[in-house]
């Protein structure tokens, strides 16, 4: 995916409503539903959802509601083709305590994927049992189930989960794609970092905005909108690889001192690489899918 880089440099829209709206650089659109190809004028008509502004609430992140349908946006069809490449290896989650709520998991390789902790359990008590955990494709079309919760850690909130299919899959979970890890000690501060995951569990949306840093306990801080739903969700650089997992957003909500938080990949597989077997195919399966 080496060409998603200069693609995204292509396309860049006024700000809205945003966790930095100065930082955004496209908004919310849906991958999947209300896309309209036009193959002979090059582009893809997609459907963008937006934030706006709710009145209730008494945190700043709380004072904000997801609205699908919102206008259309004529894209690059080019840009589109990479960005749905890449989705395809992202899923739609549901806790296995809550059914109501959602989440965002995405595939490593061979039926493995990793997700929150909090979107296996949003109780925050489970962190071995798959329970009722269940993801979708992001064309909806297939459900997997889960089969073993590799490891879970409550407290940095990530997860290695196996999955299987549903019984009436046409897919089986090793067949999808997956997306491929960059371990990066020093990202680029001022590159554009996209995310790919499920707010308010209404499917899947790319969104994608400038900027990254480290925050003093080492996880990342960037600057592409997210919202509720996109935990455990991947944080994609411009060549289209994975630089972390999306767990949470910042205290400050939608404003210009807003920003949302990723746990690192060479933190994940530090971490991964210290508590499975060397011989673990987990563990292989998440040193293969990684990139120099």
């Amino acid at each position: 995916m080496k060409t998603l880089g200069f693609l995204l440099a292509l396309f860049s829209l006024p700000a809205m409503a945003s966790v930095i709206p100065s930082r955004m650089e496209t908004p919310f659109f849906r991958v999947y539903s209300g896309v309209k190809i036009k193959a002979d004028q090059n582009i893809a008509r997609v459907s963008t959802s937006r934030l706006m502004k709710s009145g209730t609430g008494n945190e700043p992140k709380d004072q904000w509601e997801f609205h699908t349908a919102s206008a259309d946006l004529n894209i690059p069809l080019p840009f589109y083709q990479e960005v749905r490449s890449m989705s395809d290896s992202v899923m739609q989650a549901t806790p296995g305590d809550d059914s109501h709520s959602f989440g965002t998991a995405f595939h490593i390789g061979q039926g493995y994927v990793l997700t929150n902790q909090h979107v296996l359990s949003t109780s925050r008590k489970n962190t071995t049992e798959c329970k009722n955990f269940v993801t979708r494709s992001g064309d909806g079309k297939d459900r997997f189930r889960c089969e073993q919760v590799v490891y879970c850690d409550r407290t940095a909130d990530f997860c290695m989960i196996k999955l299987k299919a549903w019984k009436k899959n046409r897919r089986e979970p090793h067949t999808l794609p997956a997306l491929t890890l960059h371990s990066s000690h020093e990202p680029d501060r001022e590159a554009l970092y996209a995310t790919i995951g499920n707010p308010m569990g209404e499917g899947i949306h790319f969104a994608r905005g400038r900027g990254i840093r480290r925050h003093r306990d080492g996880k990342f801080m960037f600057y592409a909108p997210v919202h509720g739903g996109n935990s455990g969700g991947p944080l994609v650089n411009e060549a289209g690889e994975v630089v972390g997992l999306v767990y949470a957003q910042g205290q400050y909500g939608i404003t210009e001192d807003g920003y949302n938080l990723a746990i690192p990949v060479d933190f994940l597989i530090s971490e991964f690489t210290r508590v499975l077997p060397s011989d673990h195919p987990g563990l292989r399966i998440l040193l293969d899918a990684l990139v120099d």
